[in-house]
């Protein structure tokens, strides 16, 4: 998901609770923070010797496990904390979109959003790991493939 869908579809949800459920159905929860919100340009060379350059945004996420304050998310909450980011550094609407969470019990990882589900009270993001890719194996049929 492109970080402009993403927050249109979190401005379209306005008003609903806000849950982030990792891959193996543990709904994130506790004193829950957005910490930062990260805007990565990527320059990369592949195995094939093939340039490549796009565009990352990445959500981080922190629980504080020494509180014992459940933090009560919404969209709006969300919406809030994305504008006030946007407002200090811009975003790139088609970067894709990270979140990033880790604590005691998972290890840090990027995940993207297999899914945003909605219901009248609330919306749930179900996050998923997207496995590592050859890339020139992606482009098959173009003339620049070359592979290791």
């Amino acid at each position: 998901m492109n970080t402009a869908t993403f927050i249109h579809k979190l401005i379209s949800n306005s008003g609903k609770k806000l849950q982030f459920v990792l891959p193996d159905q543990t709904v994130i929860s506790g004193d829950l923070h957005i910490t930062e919100i990260q805007h990565h340009s990527v320059d990369s060379v592949d195995c094939g010797g093939n340039p490549h350059s796009y565009d990352e945004t990445v959500i981080q996420l922190s629980v504080n496990e020494w509180s014992d304050t459940v933090a009560d998310w919404t969209t709006d909450k969300a919406i809030k904390i994305i504008d006030i980011v946007g407002q200090e550094k811009s975003y790139k609407d088609n970067a894709e979109l990270f979140i990033e969470f880790g604590d005691s019990n998972f290890p840090t990882i990027r995940y993207s959003i297999e899914s945003f589900d909605s219901t009248t009270e609330s919306v749930s993001l179900q996050l998923n790991v997207k496995p590592t890719v050859c890339k020139p194996k992606l482009n098959v049929g173009k003339e620049l493939v070359t592979c290791c």
